[in-house]
């Protein structure tokens, strides 16, 4: 069968297609980047506003770096992603974090921890 113009157009975005829909991205890989926050709430209520300018870094060697400026949060540690769980070592606190993830794609993270929910878009 002689390929033409549209077939062969045809032909290759199904080739991408299947080669995207075939291609694996662990969860841990995908939460890599940085995140701008959309809000922060407890029990349906604003904790504090958020800002262009508030951020969570979750790099690739596992080290995090978050800041929100009405929080007056500026926080660094280690970071782990297990299970559908986001877990955050803080360096100065000496304490772990575990939040609960409701959503992470490519574009957008949300978690839960107890009754504060974070609303994250990939910034980057």
């Amino acid at each position: 069968m002689k390929l033409i113009k549209g077939n062969k157009s045809i032909f290759l975005s199904l080739a991408c297609f299947l080669w995207g829909a075939c291609s694996y991205q662990s969860e841990r890989s995908m939460a890599v980047g940085k995140w701008q926050f959309v809000s922060v709430t407890a029990n349906d209520s604003v904790m504090f506003s958020i800002v262009e300018t508030d951020f969570l870094d979750l790099n690739a060697d596992s080290t995090f770096h978050y800041e929100i400026n009405e929080a007056h949060k500026i926080m660094d540690g280690t970071w782990q992603y297990s299970n559908h769980q986001l877990y955050l070592k803080y360096k100065k606190l000496d304490t772990t974090r575990v939040f609960d993830i409701e959503i992470l794609s490519m574009h957008d993270l949300i978690f839960n921890e107890k009754e504060k929910h974070f609303v994250l878009k990939r910034s980057e």
